[in-house]
């Protein structure tokens, strides 16, 4: 009787651990977009919470090159048709030797260095973008946007495992950021 009495707390113990969801320390999240209308163009502040797993870090120690990814979509709001996408790619990379890191932005080639790795994220957290558009007619729009670990950009070996690990899940959700263009 002890026997099924024992064995009927750890099946209920586990059920009730099988339906909470684990919390993570780590991932990706747009927390802000500012948009300011330029000529042609619209000037975002985009501001993100960017946390990397300890499995991320541990591979970019080990000489693993990340890709971190900022997409944005600017939509008609009045029938969603997509009016330009646009995006933008940051590499980093650690240098045992010097025990730095480096950010270099894919789009302009710029290259940063950094002491510490939470430096280099606290550059990403907070970027000044342009996004060209052309001439825009006044209405009502909205600018999507998410930011990814791109996971196609790590070593052949590691993809497979990554598409499927939750300690390489960091994307963020997309978010919706609505305003509205004046005559």
């Amino acid at each position: 009787m002890r026997f099924y009495v024992n064995l009927f707390s750890m099946t209920a113990f586990l059920l009730a651990g099988c339906g909470q969801e684990r919390a993570v320390d780590y991932g990706f999240t747009t927390e802000s977009v500012s948009i300011t209308r330029a000529y042609q163009s619209l000037n975002l502040r985009v501001r993100h919470d960017l946390e990397l797993s300890q499995q991320a870090q541990e591979a970019l120690e080990h000489g693993v090159i990340l890709t971190i990814g900022l997409d944005m979509e600017l939509r008609n709001d009045a029938d969603m048709t997509a009016v330009r996408r646009d995006g933008k790619r940051f590499q980093i990379r650690y240098l045992p030797l010097s025990e730095r890191y480096q950010l270099t932005d894919e789009g302009s080639g710029e290259l940063q260095t950094f002491s510490r790795l939470r430096h280099l994220l606290a550059t990403i957290d907070d970027l000044n973008v342009q996004m060209f558009t052309g001439p825009l007619p006044p209405g009502d729009y909205e600018l999507r946007t998410r930011i990814h670990l791109d996971e196609s950009r790590l070593p052949g070996p590691m993809q497979l495992p990554a598409w499927f690990s939750p300690q390489w899940q960091h994307d963020s959700e997309w978010s919706v950021w609505p305003f509205k263009i004046n005559a």
